[in-house]
């Protein structure tokens, strides 16, 4: 992929982050914190995206995303380890708002999630600004 269709597709990808997190806010004004949790995952899913693209990693499954970027900026101390564990906590909430029925995620969750997802996009777009 040359430069310049890298560049697109990780503003494409950190748009999209972007809008996610305001998608987020909307669906906990209005108590879908299913929903919420939902967006606040892909909002972090997608920055790590637009990462990996800029970075030239790939990763083909959720789990392979959780792997790649602890290894690649986790383990390398180019993000806080608490990030990892968050993203990893995520995933699994995620999951379970989605796909299971007796599974509700509470406004207490969603508390706890917000401000970690909100932050963990912008030390992302923080390194994709400072890595150029």
């Amino acid at each position: 992929m040359d430069e310049n269709n890298k560049r697109i597709l990780v503003e494409q990808q950190k748009s999209k982050a972007i809008r996610f997190i305001q998608q987020a806010e909307e669906m906990c004004s209005l108590h879908y914190c299913d929903l919420a949790a939902n967006r606040y995952y892909y909002a972090c899913f997608h920055a790590i995206q637009a990462l990996f693209i800029k970075d030239s990693i790939s990763a083909h499954t959720h789990s392979g995303v959780l792997t790649q970027f602890s290894l690649n900026y986790v383990k390398t101390g180019k993000v806080d380890i608490r990030y990892g564990a968050f993203l990893a906590r995520m995933m699994q909430l995620r999951q379970k708002a989605d796909y299971n029925c007796s599974y509700d995620i509470t406004e207490e969750e969603i508390s706890e999630i917000r401000p970690l997802a909100e932050e963990l996009v912008k030390v992302i777009i923080h390194l994709l600004l400072v890595q150029k």
